[in-house]
This record gives C-alpha cells, structure tokens and sequence, in this order.
C-alpha cells in the first residue's frame, strides 16, 4: 500500500517538522509514503476565497494519481474514532487499495468540486486547525490505526 499526504503549503514551524518526520518514518514500517506541499494560493483573500479555493483544488487534483482512494479532511467530514479508522484502513487493505490519497486543504479548506471527488470525508475536530497540526495529528493517527489492526502495544 502507499499512502500520499497532500497538504496546501508548507510547514514552518520546526515542532511540527519533527513531529511529521517522526511519524512519517514510523508510518514507513508499515507501507510506504510520501508526502507532498502544494503551493499554496498568493493572493489577496478579500472576496477572492472561491477563487483561492479553485486554484488550490486545481493543484491537488494534478497530484493525485489516477486510481487513488482521495479522503479529504474536511471540519464538517466523518468523525472517527481511532480503532475505527483502523478498521477502515484495514478494510481498504483488503478491498486490496494500492493508493490511498489525504488531502489538506489551504486556510480556506477544499473547494466543492474537489470534496464532491473524494470518497470520504474525514473529520479529525469540529475544532479549525492549522494545515500543519492537521498533518501531525492525522499522521499520527495513521500510524495508531496500523499498530491497532497488528496487535502492537501503541494504543493503550
């Protein structure tokens, strides 16, 4: 399986580096993936949020390969719980899922057309986060849920 985290821009604080690389390489043990920066829309937001939205999705879009599982995070999405989310992915193992694709949106989230292209929609929080935390946060769930579905002590 591979997995592909794409995120609108990049991360500058290093805590969150550290945190993303630290899970990225425990996540490696279990399947490969790779994560990848969009660039993220420069333009002034007034009245221009659709716009930035649409460049944005166009973005995403060119970097999902064709044939991918696309979850994008999303506020109002499904919540899961951890061992629920190890289900599913243990679910997608079987259904034999090659690629999966997570996708975070910019400050302005994910266009419409790009939501109604995914095929889920996943909540981490009600709460709004940086895409930053975002990333750790689901990286670090992404790693539970494969300790979860092999019996390994992680989750307490």
């Amino acid at each position: 399986m591979h997995l592909t985290i794409l995120s609108v821009g990049k991360i500058a604080e290093p805590f969150l580096k550290d945190g993303i690389q630290k899970y990225g390489q425990r996540i490696r043990r279990y399947a490969a993936l790779e994560v990848v920066a969009v660039p993220e829309e420069r333009i002034a937001a007034e009245g221009k949020k659709q716009y930035i939205v649409d460049k944005e999705g166009q973005r995403i879009r060119e970097k999902i390969p064709r044939g991918s599982l696309i979850i994008g995070l999303d506020e109002k999405g499904k919540r899961f719980s951890s061992q629920e989310l190890a289900r599913s992915l243990g679910k997608w193992l079987e259904e034999g899922r090659k690629q999966i694709v997570f996708v975070i949106g910019g400050p302005y989230g994910l266009s419409e057309k790009l939501k109604g292209e995914t095929h889920l929609l996943l909540s981490l929080s009600p709460m709004t986060l940086t895409h930053g935390m975002t990333q750790l946060f689901l990286m670090e769930q992404i790693y539970r849920a494969f300790t979860l579905l092999r019996g390994e002590a992680y989750h307490k």
